[in-house]
This record gives structure tokens, sequence and C-alpha cells, in this order.
């Protein structure tokens, strides 16, 4: 029983560090929104240290999970709880677990769409100014609007 007090408190550890990460990663999303690549290069590193974090915590509670016999999966895991939870308090952890990680998956989703958008932005904005869009405009050196095709100049050219 001593390895459900250690479990216990693995999933506390592994919860304080879920949400610290939950954290990190809004102000990822805020800096994305803002355009500052300065503050991501800090959140990137303390995000990365809290992924490793967990990442050890996860590796312990493995351990301990398959000492009693079960599977590392979330059914291996609900039988532990059945076979050892008299109070309900593991539950209770392991689904505040679950829902900060689907509360993180969701984040880093959507901060990867935010990325994505502005990549496909700026490339877009690259291409104009090199004059290869044939959507976009240019003008020759009359003045006269020419869509992109050969004869079309980058910006430096202009």
């Amino acid at each position: 029983m001593d390895r459900m007090h250690q479990l216990n408190a693995s999933l506390d550890r592994s919860i304080g560090l879920i949400r610290r990460l939950e954290a990190v990663m809004l102000e990822e999303m805020r800096a994305i929104e803002s355009h500052a690549p300065e503050a991501l290069g800090e959140i990137v590193a303390t995000k990365l240290a809290l992924v490793n974090a967990l990442e050890a915590e996860t590796t312990q509670q493995k351990i301990w999970v398959e000492l009693e016999g079960c599977s590392f999966t979330p059914d291996g895991i609900e039988a532990l709880i059945a076979a050892f939870d008299q109070n309900a308090t593991l539950r209770e952890r392991w689904s505040e677990l679950r829902e900060c990680i689907g509360r993180c998956d969701r984040l880093n989703k959507s901060n990867a769409r935010l990325i994505e958008r502005d990549r496909k932005r700026i490339a877009m904005s690259l291409r104009i100014l090199k004059g290869e869009d044939g959507q976009a405009s240019t003008y020759d050196p009359r003045g006269r609007p020419e869509t992109g095709h050969q004869k079309s100049r980058n910006i430096s050219q202009a």
C-alpha cells in the first residue's frame, strides 16, 4: 500500500507540473499572437523543462503501476484504482490529471495553428516581395499593372 501513497503523491506532483505547463502554454499563445519571438525562446525553454519533469514523473508512475501487476494504459490504471483506491483519492487525482492533459493538448494544437497561420502569411509576403506570386499585381517600368509572370520584377528591382 506504500506504493499507492507514492503514486498519489506522484500524481499530485504531475498535476502541479501540468498546471504550470498549461500556464506556460497560455503565455506562449500570447507571445505568438503578439509576434514577440524574443519571449518565445524563454517560454520554450521553460516548457521543455516542464515536459522533461513530467516525463520523469510518468516513468516513475509506470514503474509503480506495473509493480502492482497492471498495465500502464488508461484501462490498466483504472483497474489499479478500482482495486486499491478505497477513498477515491487516486481516482480524483487521475481524473484531474487527465483533464489538465486534455487542456494542454488543445492549447498545443491551437498554438500550432497560430504558428502555421503566421508561417503561411510570412511565406506569402515573401513570395509577393520576390515577385513570385501569380495573383499579386506588380507594375512594369511604365507603371501599368502586371501579374506575376516571367517579366515581373521583385521588390529590389522595382
